[in-house]
């Protein structure tokens, strides 16, 4: 059963019955799209990327620097492919990461900051009014966080699209005490002619939560907003530290992928494979 805290019930409330606003949330035009098929066989999420569903998936070959960043250089040296599908329950999402050394301590718990390690990371609004984002991260060994953000207020953005301060201090709370029920993920090795080159992450997101505020429980034809990210965490060769590279499908502020709604990409989910 799903557990949450008083509080959360009140501010998930509020966000969701906020008077008579009709607003939705800021579309640009150069956010990426993605057109995202239907599949008729749900992939088994166990890492390995090797189901056949995979073969008519959407593809992203290729992730892009922070906003105001020019790091792609560094990026194409760690190549991201991600694909995706869809049916009535579910979104699958799958990571294939190319990586010559995997950060991993193995000493993190499911809701952690995965992020301080090499992680995938993806942000879901259903409705795509900047009201309600999920946050989900997955590492290599498979181990997920799961969160909900609620904002109670209508959003308030900077040139940047990301979230004002003085907004985020008012309106933005964040729930990881929260469960996504159903969620599934797994990781494995990445190989290719019989070489481990990275690693690989599928992940099975039901779609009770992310279309609550359609008035739905399972998915079909429409649109969602949502973006991918991969955080590397190469040793910096002057310096012996790790420093985060971050990868972005829709290119937001560095650390500021959880309020900065108004940048996030289209899904498409569209009929038929």
């Amino acid at each position: 059963m799903l557990k949450v805290g008083r509080s959360f019930l009140l501010v998930f409330a509020l966000a969701l019955f906020p008077g008579c606003s009709t607003f939705k949330g800021a579309v640009y035009p150069d956010v990426p799209v993605l057109q995202v098929p239907k599949t008729a066989t749900a992939p088994v999420i166990d890492g390995k990327l090797d189901d056949p569903a995979w073969a008519k998936a959407a593809v992203i070959n290729g992730l892009r620097p922070s906003l105001k960043k020019t790091y792609q250089a560094q990026i194409d040296q760690v190549p991201t492919t991600i694909r995706v599908l869809w049916d009535e329950n579910f979104l699958y999402v799958a990571y294939a990461c190319t990586d010559s050394e995997i950060y991993c301590s193995g000493t993190l718990k499911h809701d952690d900051n995965l992020y301080t390690e090499d992680v995938c990371e993806i942000f879901l609004d259903g409705l795509g009014d900047g009201r309600q984002v999920v946050e989900i991260q997955a590492n290599s060994q498979g181990l997920n966080l799961d969160m909900m953000y609620v904002f109670t207020g209508t959003p308030e953005y900077t040139p940047e699209r990301r979230l004002t301060a003085k907004f985020c201090d008012q309106n933005r709370w964040g729930f990881r005490e929260w469960t996504m029920e159903g969620l599934s993920t797994a990781a494995a090795p990445l190989v290719r002619d019989g070489k481990t080159v990275g690693w690989s992450v599928e992940m099975a997101i039901p779609a009770a939560v992310i279309v609550k505020r359609h008035g739905l429980k399972q998915f079909a034809p429409m649109e969602i907003r949502a973006n991918f990210m991969r955080y590397d965490w190469p040793v910096n060769p002057k310096t012996g530290k790790r420093n985060m590279l971050h990868m972005n499908w829709s290119p937001v502020l560095a650390g500021c992928p959880h309020i900065s709604q108004a940048a996030m990409g289209r899904l498409i989910l569209v009929q038929g494979e």
